[in-house]
């Protein structure tokens, strides 16, 4: 007879770094009836190709499968209701994921590093409202991404150097855009939506692909260096006038249109900016 190991019920129905060992294979299959996938279960283990995740899964856990470079398949399952920061941060083989309804937010890190995660797909009734600091940071394979228009916040450095990243939805909910959170994207055109309020520090810097961007009126707070380093960029329009604009918002070969005798007319001609009015 083979001498053949079966995997003994997890107890409180919990997987640990203790005892995951246990389903520590090639392609892991969790078991229905776990609830908790716990901190750092999994972390750097370079055996793992693919994991199978029940829908009874309510958490994974901080670093649950940091550093699995092997890991090409791992799709959240549907009922998933909180996921750890940096919880498949460095796995550069992931492929494509699965961003569940009942998540409220993805955070800090989570595919951070990913260079292969290519493709992104929320569900169409996604209550995330925001998307945590460096959460697809270098995920440099990503071309295009339709967020859902329940996200309010995009934290600084969330899509930090995905360069490939032609076209990008943004929600009709989002109010604010965080410090270098599109920096050195390959954004071609950019929409932005009439509820947003602040634009902070570099948020688009070094978009090089884009020629024209257009301010919504409702954008109060617009930080220093938010389109500087978009070197192809011609036209940046602003109709109204914010509360406040930081220094260097352009590089000075493009023009800001805008009205004459505005506070965005008197901001260019103070920083030597050329204007277009409108």
């Amino acid at each position: 007879m083979p001498n053949t190991t079966v995997p003994s019920y997890p107890k409180n129905h919990i997987i640990t770094r203790n005892n995951s060992y246990q389903f520590r294979k090639k392609d892991v299959c969790i078991p229905e009836g776990i609830d908790l996938i716990a901190t750092e279960s999994f972390q750097s283990q370079s055996r793992i190709h693919s994991v199978s995740f029940p829908n009874s899964l309510m958490k994974i856990g901080a670093r649950a499968f940091q550093g699995c470079q092997f890991l090409e398949n791992a799709l959240l399952p549907k009922g998933l209701r909180q996921v750890g920061p940096g919880a498949f941060c460095g796995c550069p083989a992931l492929q494509e994921q699965f961003i569940p309804s009942e998540l409220s937010e993805l955070p800090r890190d989570i595919f951070r590093d990913d260079r292969s995660l290519s493709s992104v797909t929320f569900a169409e009734n996604s209550n995330i409202h925001t998307i945590r600091a460096n959460a697809f940071s270098g995920c440099s394979s990503l071309t295009s991404v339709n967020l859902p228009d329940s996200i309010t916040d995009i934290s600084d450095r969330a899509f930090y150097r995905c360069k490939n990243m032609k076209t990008i939805h943004l929600p009709q909910k989002l109010r604010r855009i965080g410090i270098e959170a599109f920096y050195f994207c390959g954004i071609e055109n950019l929409t932005l939506p009439d509820s947003l309020e602040i634009m902070e520090e570099s948020s688009f810097f070094k978009c090089t692909s884009l020629i024209s961007v257009v301010i919504p009126a409702s954008v109060k707070c617009i930080r220093k260096w938010v389109f500087h380093g978009c070197n192809r960029l011609k036209y940046l329009e602003i109709r109204h006038d914010p509360e406040f604009i930081g220094e260097w918002i352009i590089n000075r070969a493009a023009t800001i249109r805008c009205y004459r005798g505005s506070k965005v007319d008197k901001y260019c001609q103070e920083s030597g900016f050329r204007t277009e009015y409108l």
